[in-house]
């Protein structure tokens, strides 16, 4: 028997191919986190019908063909997305379906993977099936900006590498606050520049002490980090962002870089939320 106290990560399926690919994401995440793998489907109005035979059909797929026997099955009425809210309420991590990225991607990408990564207490991952297919062993980007949510967002990104076998890109983007006067002032640029750089070295070198066999590169970009990092996310195994970075409140919806990301990025995404204080 499996132990109900050990911690899960949560994975919702519909049947879908993407479901699929959320499914063996979720099987490797739970093997690497040494947790229960709790498979969710949801419907409206819950019969004994074809619904619960897709439930079974997941569960055997991961015992038979994916070799992992610590999983278990849910079937639930109501909407998907708030069936997965309430199961990520003592989730280690929750994995949702994407479908690939397009030009119409804010519609595709549904309301289940945009509100659950949104109102998760946990973090979240939308598996993206590309049209970009990722390379084995695919590099893990992760967005830094030196807020609270953000240092949780690279511990995260740290350990995916580690378990991956990849290595990490560190991601700054920065924008001068004069760029017509920069311009002009090459020297005060290259000041500013290299503050930035010395400031994410400082920055990472605790977790790069926590993780010695993830190789880092650090990359400072000026721009805006939405655009950079979706283009960034081209060929990347997963970028991982803070689901608010500076000035963003607790309790609030995702900020607009993480929003872009779900739905624009031609990789898997991973968003990562703060430490809500207890009441």
């Amino acid at each position: 028997m499996t132990d109900p106290s050990r911690r899960r990560v949560v994975v919702g399926v519909d049947g879908s191919t993407e479901s699929r690919t959320a499914l063996r994401l979720a099987v490797d995440e739970a093997r690497y986190r040494n947790c229960l793998l709790q498979i969710v489907r949801s419907v409206e109005m819950y019969e004994e019908n074809p619904e619960s035979e897709e439930l079974d059909s997941a569960v055997a797929f991961v015992r038979d063909d994916l070799g992992f026997t610590e999983v278990s099955g849910l079937v639930t009425s109501g909407f998907p997305a708030m069936a997965l809210l309430e199961q990520a309420a003592d989730a280690e991590l929750v994995v949702v379906g994407s479908r690939p990225r397009s030009a119409i991607a804010s519609v595709v990408l549904g309301s289940v993977g945009s509100a659950v990564a949104t109102h998760a207490p946990c973090p979240v991952i939308v598996a993206r099936t590309s049209g970009e297919r990722a390379t084995p062993g695919a590099r893990v980007v992760v967005g830094v900006d030196g807020s609270d949510v953000s240092e949780r967002a690279v511990d995260f990104a740290f350990g995916e590498a580690s378990h991956r076998g990849t290595g990490l890109v560190a991601v700054h983007c920065w924008q001068v606050d004069h760029p017509a006067a920069a311009r002009w002032d090459a020297e005060a640029f290259a000041t500013r520049r290299n503050e930035h750089l010395r400031w994410m070295s400082e920055s990472l070198a605790g977790f790069q002490d926590k993780y010695p066999e993830v190789q880092v590169t650090t990359s400072l970009l000026e721009g805006r980090p939405a655009v950079l990092l979706t283009e960034l996310s081209r060929g990347a195994g997963l970028v991982v962002v803070g689901s608010r970075g500076r000035g963003g409140l607790v309790g609030m919806l995702l900020g607009s870089v993480s929003q872009s990301l779900l739905h624009h990025a031609y990789c898997s995404i991973a968003v990562v939320r703060p430490v809500v204080p207890s009441s």
